[in-house]
C-alpha cells in the first residue's frame, strides 16, 4: 500500500518507492527534463522560493499568534478506520513525526506534517502493527519506532523507508522509544500478567502467571538486548533520556518510576499515591534537570529528582503526554478528564489549561516541542479518524 500525501486544495497524490507522483486524478507528472506539462529551471526556480516565502510566513504567524491559540490538521479518510495517532516528535528534517495505532485501513503507518500542515502516511508491512512510540535515531538520518501488536522495532528514513527488528521475547507488547547517551535506541516493553487458558476436550482451566516488563536497548545494526524488571506486575510505558546519563520510564504495572542505567541496572521509585492507581504516563526531562511524570489517573504531575524524591503537583484533566517547551515551562496533554493542553512551570504553577472545545472528546496524548514556536500533539479522537493539532506557547 503506498503512502498518501495530501497537498493544497485537497488534492490526492500517491508516492511511490521511486518518488514519482502519481496524480489519483489524472496522468503521471514529469519530473525530469523538458516539454509540455514539465515544470522548466526557471519554473523549479520560482516554486522553491515561493515555498520558502510560504514557510516562512507560517512560521512568523503561528510566532505572533496569541499564546494558547489552536490549530488543528484532521487525518486523511482511513476505510472507517480510526487513524487515532499515539505519539508525536521533531524529526531531523524538522517536520513532526507520529504514530498511527490504526492508520493505513488497520496496518499502522507512520506519519509527517509539515509546519504548513501537509500530512504524507507511510504503511507498515503488517496488518494490526499498532506502532505507539516514535523518537530521532543517532546520525539524525531517521526514525525509530515500536510495533505493539507485531512484537517489532522499527526504523523509517525521512523519505519513507521502513527496516524491521523482531524482538526475541514474544508478546513483549514494545510501546515508549528513546535515543540513549550511549547512541543506542532504548524501549519499554509493556508484558503484563499472562492468563493461560489451556482445554483438554471440553474442560478448561485458567492460569494466571506474574510476569515482568522489560526495557529493551537495540543498536544502530538491529542487535536487542532486554532487561528484566525486578518488580512483579510492572508495566513500562514512555521512556526518555535523563540529566543523569541513565534512562528513565514510567510503570503502569507499579505505578512507580523507573531508572535503568545502561549497563541494564534497573531501579524504581513508587509514587506516594501509588495505591490509588495514578497511571503514570508522559515522563520528560525539565530544564530544572529533573524529570516529570504526567499521572493520567490521578490530575497531577510529578516532579522526580535524580535520587528519586518526588514532589506531585495538582494538574487539571488528568495528564497524559508531556513535554518541556521553549518557553521553558512543561505542556502536558489533559487526556483523562478534558480535552485540552495544559502547562505549568517547573514550580509546579499551572499556568494555563487550554480547551480544545466541548463538542467532541478528542483524547490528546503525545506532545512535542515544534520548530516554530508551537506544540505539537496527537488526539487519537480529533475529528473523524484522529487529527493532530498544533497550539501556540508564546
Amino acid at each position: 500500500m503506498p503512502p498518501v500525501r495530501i497537498v493544497a486544495k485537497d488534492e490526492w497524490t500517491l508516492v511511490n518507492a521511486t518518488g514519482t507522483e502519481q496524480n489519483t486524478c489524472g496522468s503521471r507528472r514529469g519530473l525530469q527534463g523538458g516539454g509540455a506539462g514539465v515544470l522548466q529551471p526557471w519554473h523549479r526556480l520560482f516554486v522553491v522560493l515561493l515555498a520558502a516565502m510560504f514557510a516562512q510566513v507560517v512560521t512568523m504567524a503561528a510566532a505572533s499568534a496569541a499564546a494558547g491559540a489552536i490549530t488543528e490538521y484532521a487525518l486523511p479518510p482511513n476505510g472507517g478506520w480510526c487513524s487515532c495517532p499515539a505519539a508525536i516528535v521533531l524529526g531531523p528534517d524538522g517536520n513532526l513525526w507520529f504514530t498511527e495505532n490504526g492508520g493505513a485501513v488497520g496496518h499502522g503507518a507512520i506519519g509527517t506534517i509539515t509546519t504548513a500542515g501537509i500530512i504524507t502516511e507511510f504503511a507498515l508491512p503488517a496488518y494490526n502493527s499498532s506502532p505507539v512510540g516514535i523518537t530521532p535515531g543517532p546520525g539524525g538520518t531517521g526514525l525509530w519506532f515500536t510495533e505493539q501488536n507485531t512484537n517489532r522495532i522499527g526504523e523509517i528514513t525521512t523519505t519513507g523507508a521502513i527496516t524491521e527488528f523482531n524482538i526475541s521475547l514474544s508478546g513483549s507488547q514494545p510501546r515508549g522509544i528513546v535515543l540513549g547517551p550511549d547512541s543506542n535506541m532504548w524501549f519499554t516493553q509493556s508484558l503484563a500478567n499472562a492468563t493461560t487458558t489451556t482445554c483438554t476436550g471440553h474442560h478448561c482451566s485458567t492460569s494466571t502467571s506474574t510476569k515482568t516488563g522489560y526495557i529493551g536497548r537495540i543498536t544502530p545494526n538491529g542487535t536487542i538486548s532486554e532487561f528484566a524488571i525486578p518488580y512483579a506486575y510492572s508495566r513500562p510505558f514512555w521512556i526518555t533520556s535523563g540529566p543523569d546519563a541513565n534512562l528513565w520510564f514510567t510503570d503502569e504495572g507499579t505505578n512507580s518510576v523507573g531508572r535503568i542505567t545502561t549497563g541494564g541496572a534497573v531501579t524504581e521509585f513508587a509514587l506516594p499515591n501509588a495505591s490509588t492507581n495514578p497511571g503514570p504516563h508522559g515522563i520528560t526531562t525539565g530544564t530544572d534537570s529533573n524529570l516529570w511524570v504526567g499521572e493520567a489517573n490521578s490530575s497531577q504531575v510529578a516532579q522526580v529528582t535524580t535520587i528519586g524524591a518526588i514532589t506531585e503537583f495538582s494538574a487539571p484533566g488528568g495528564p497524559a503526554g508531556i513535554v518541556s517547551g521553549h518557553d521553558k515551562n512543561l505542556w502536558f496533554t489533559e487526556a483523562t478528564n478534558t480535552s485540552a493542553v495544559g502547562t505549568m512551570s517547573t514550580t509546579g504553577a499551572v499556568l494555563a489549561s487550554n480547551s480544545l472545545g466541548s463538542s467532541q472528546y478528542k483524547d490528546p496524548q503525545g506532545i512535542t516541542d515544534g520548530p516554530d514556536g508551537r506544540l505539537w500533539f496527537t488526539e487519537e479522537s480529533g475529528g473523524t479518524n484522529g487529527a493532530i493539532g498544533a497550539i501556540t506557547s508564546s
